[in-house]
């Protein structure tokens, strides 16, 4: 059984749900911090809708699902500033603008639905080369930020008001925390699919606040959380011969379930 794991195809679906994983704990703690769950999911759709385009023009799908995102991010973003209530909107019409745009998209591409499907549920275990490379680059990235900027995000995070008293600037912040979202969906479209991306970025982060009385201990514990949940998801699909995505995205909400009723 251990055999399998000497494979090319089984060495980057692991490279692929621990760049995942832990991008997702990372960035996954401060949504979770500033409530931006549902800015996650809306983004999610857009993510799939901008794979399919890209896919059905003949571009890299990751680079689809990346411009989609983060444009509709910047759009979510710029409406929360003029209102709570119009971000809401953004975001309601952004889930239904997606859906359609990959609805259109899965109807204009049917001889191709098994590629599109797997942006849907995603498909790690059929990762290519060039698919990891772009994940490496946007986790890399996006990781490198956050430890640059480590202390401005925190900041802004805990006591925006606080934070642009002191001069941070805090939209700038604001604006790069939106987009880092973005990104991360990107990066868990092709491990688990638009459908459990919400999950996977949530999730994780929301069990290791159950446990956190710090910042620093809820991203430690949420990368354990996320690592744990990709990397046993990949040995049990293949020993029980389940799909590994949704075997991943499953483990990850019942990280989250049993962290609700821990002593």
């Amino acid at each position: 059984m251990l055999e399998i794991f000497t494979y090319s195809f089984m060495i980057k679906a692991l490279l692929a749900s621990t760049l995942a994983a832990v991008l997702s704990a990372v960035v996954g703690s401060f949504t979770v911090l500033r409530n931006l769950s549902t800015m996650g999911a809306a983004i999610a759709h857009a993510s799939l809708a901008g794979a399919l385009i890209a896919f059905f023009f003949g571009i890299e799908p990751t680079i689809g699902a990346a411009i989609l995102s983060v444009l509709f991010a910047l759009m979510a973003a710029y409406s929360g500033e003029m209102g709570g209530e119009k971000m809401d909107i953004v975001l309601g019409v952004t889930f239904g603008f997606s859906a359609a745009i990959a609805a259109l998209m899965l109807s204009l591409t049917r001889e191709y639905t098994v590629v599109a499907y797997s942006y849907l549920i995603g498909e790690v275990l059929g990762v290519t080369d060039d698919e990891l490379l772009l994940l490496g680059v946007f986790a890399f990235s996006s990781l490198t930020l956050i430890l640059l900027f480590y202390k401005e995000f925190k900041f802004v995070t805990f006591d925006r008001e606080a934070a642009e008293a002191m001069g941070v600037n805090t939209r700038l912040f604001h604006y790069l925390m939106i987009m880092l979202i973005a990104v991360t969906t990107v990066v868990e479209l092709k491990v688990v699919g638009s459908i459990l991306a919400v999950v996977f970025l949530v999730a994780p982060a929301a069990a290791a606040l159950e446990f956190s009385h710090s910042l620093e201990k809820m991203v430690i514990l949420s990368v354990v959380f996320a690592l744990t949940s990709s990397i046993l998801g990949v040995f049990i699909s293949m020993l029980y011969n389940l799909p590994t995505s949704p075997t991943i995205g499953v483990l990850a909400a019942a990280v989250y379930l049993l962290s609700l009723i821990h002593i």
